[in-house]
């Protein structure tokens, strides 16, 4: 039952109640959603489609707050997971912030949800409905074994360890001391070489705080652009940074569209970029 209190928006097959802070999809399932998340895609769907500014976002998500853009990153990216297909039509606009691409309408609550005549159709989908869970089952099965690889990685951290970082990189050895500044801060290092390696990590364990990439690798120059554009694909927010030899104008620019965080090109401007993500975090705890 909707909220007393609030209003229901409509858009594809979808309803939100904004007084409960929850999304109600066809099918009857509730997905609870964060205060921010809700705040933020309450006023992306006051604004019908207009982009909102990212420091408007903040404001909005996080109010009487000094947060990192990063939070507003992370918010986005369970919004659109929380959407389902709906999720892709949240999108980012570069130099105008996001905006969420669809047409949405205030209802009551009788009409928030699927109507009634649709329900004649139940029975005669009860047997594509059983198979589509048998699929779904069956597809969650190999995921047992990434908990057993989280709580591997977990346990091999120091307990005062305060973030996570995945570096990208075919020469590690070349990020040895920036590697020994970030754990002297407690802040743990998972070094992969491959593209393909990082995006297994991120699915096996999607809780790193910061992607650190190198541009080039293994004979692919735009290496770090392609994975950047394929975490952005996925859904995941995940910041992510550029570390290589030489960064241009260009490059900042081609980064932030493809929705990348930053570029360093010294062990000082790495730093910048880490270490204020890690303080934010403590300080949201």
């Amino acid at each position: 039952m909707a909220s007393a209190t609030g209003k229901i928006w409509r858009f594809g097959a979808v309803a939100f109640d904004e007084g409960a802070a929850s999304l109600l999809r066809d099918d009857d399932e509730r997905v609870a959603l964060d205060r921010s998340s809700a705040a933020i895609l309450s006023a992306l769907l006051a604004a019908q489609g207009e982009a909102i500014p990212k420091d408007r976002l903040l404001e909005i998500g996080w109010p009487g707050r000094v947060v990192h853009e990063n939070s507003l990153a992370k918010a986005v990216g369970r919004l659109r997971k929380a959407l389902g297909p709906e999720g892709e039509n949240l999108k980012a606009i570069y130099g105008a912030g996001y905006c969420l691409a669809v047409t949405s309408e205030d209802v009551d609550a009788e009409h928030s949800r699927p109507q009634p005549q649709g329900r004649r159709f139940l029975l005669p989908l009860a047997g594509a409905a059983l198979g589509a869970v048998a699929i779904v089952l069956f597809l969650t099965m190999p995921r047992q074994p990434e908990s057993s690889v989280e709580t591997a990685l977990v346990s091999s951290e120091p307990s005062n360890t305060l973030g996570r970082i995945l570096w990208v990189d075919d020469n590690p050895q070349n990020n040895a001391i920036e590697k020994r500044a970030f754990e002297d801060r407690n802040i743990a290092v998972y070094a992969v070489e491959t593209t393909e390696e990082a995006l297994a990590m991120l699915s096996m364990y999607p809780h790193y705080d910061a992607v650190i990439s190198d541009m080039g690798r293994n004979g692919e120059p735009l290496a770090g652009f392609k994975l950047l554009e394929e975490m952005r694909a996925r859904g995941d927010e995940t910041p992510f940074y550029l570390y290589t030899i030489l960064t241009s104008e260009a490059q900042h620019t081609l980064l932030s569209e493809k929705g990348g965080q930053g570029a360093a090109e010294t062990r000082e401007g790495l730093y910048g970029f880490i270490y204020p993500l890690m303080e934010q975090k403590m300080a949201e705890r």
